[in-house]
């Protein structure tokens, strides 16, 4: 009768394995990781291509585009009592204007306040940052429109100032930025002081705007990638906000220009370039070589 003897994996054997499986894994794990990111980004793209739309079929409703509301503080006062955002909904932001406009009707007419500044608008948020769910209590948003290089030179503009329509932009709305992503503080979030207010009142500030400038820890204009952990120096405030456009993602901010198209700027591109890009009106052509 034959006998067979049954033979296990000695440890050489076994760490063989172990070791081969672990390569694989270290291989498909960055793999898996571009594929989300890849993912991701277009989701940021098709976000800021429906918002990009949005603020063109509003100027088509009223002749203008959406603006950035105004601060409670500044006059007419709509409540003296609270000057830490509008009270009046026509003060509110362009991120309230358009909401017709994605598909969100049924919260723009939702008449509590509270319940539309707690509203996650999916479209809002880009998912190579964070979450859409509320932050502090409210919803957020990981865009903002262009008001240029000093708040009066780009598409979006405060309330009271010179109304924006396509005829303003006379450097052309495909050479001219409407809309971005915002730089922001990812161990700040619903903390920082241009994170901290509901997506739709937070007054004229860098909640809802941003411009082609330096911020405290960088002396391009952007767009520059989010801080992961905010420290002391550069910030003497940690709470601080910031007034660049920016992104989590890995090779620049997803930008919407002013005919509805997106184009990724890459991190690091020239001051001059980003200046011109956001400017709605400064007479300088824009190369294509600099995004």
């Amino acid at each position: 009768m034959n006998r067979f003897t049954r033979r296990g994996f000695t440890l050489i054997e076994l760490l063989v394995v172990i070791a081969i499986i672990a390569v694989l894994i270290g291989l498909l794990v960055p793999a898996v990781q571009k594929v989300r990111e890849a993912a991701n980004r277009m989701t940021c793209t098709n976000n800021l291509k429906q918002m990009g739309l949005a603020f063109m079929s509003l100027h088509d409703v009223t002749g203008k585009f959406p603006d950035g509301g105004k601060n409670g503080s500044d006059a007419p006062v709509s409540n003296a009592a609270n000057t830490t955002f509008p009270t009046n909904r026509n003060e509110w932001s362009w991120t309230f204007q358009i909401l017709p406009f994605i598909e969100q009707d049924a919260l723009y007419k939702t008449t509590n306040d509270t319940v539309v500044q707690s509203g996650v608008v999916k479209t809002y948020y880009c998912p190579s940052r964070r979450s859409a769910m509320t932050y502090g209590g409210v919803g957020k948003t990981d865009y903002a429109g262009s008001s240029g290089t000093n708040g009066s030179n780009g598409i979006l503009v405060r309330m009271g100032s010179s109304t924006v329509r396509i005829a303003d932009i006379t450097d052309g709305t495909s050479n001219t930025v409407m809309l971005g992503e915002k730089r922001l503080k990812r161990d700040k979030f619903g903390n920082s002081y241009d994170d901290n207010e509901s997506y739709v009142s937070p007054g004229w500030d860098s909640e809802i705007e941003r411009r082609a400038t330096t911020d405290t820890d960088s002396a391009n204009c952007g767009p520059n990638p989010d801080i992961a952990i905010t420290v002391n120096p550069p910030f003497t405030d940690l709470s601080s906000g910031l007034s660049q456009f920016g992104s989590s993602h890995s090779a620049g901010a997803n930008m919407a220009m002013g005919d509805g198209s997106v184009r990724l700027f890459r991190f690091g591109i020239t001051n001059s370039a980003m200046q011109n890009a956001c400017q709605r009106n400064d007479g300088q052509p824009l190369n294509g070589s600099d995004f």
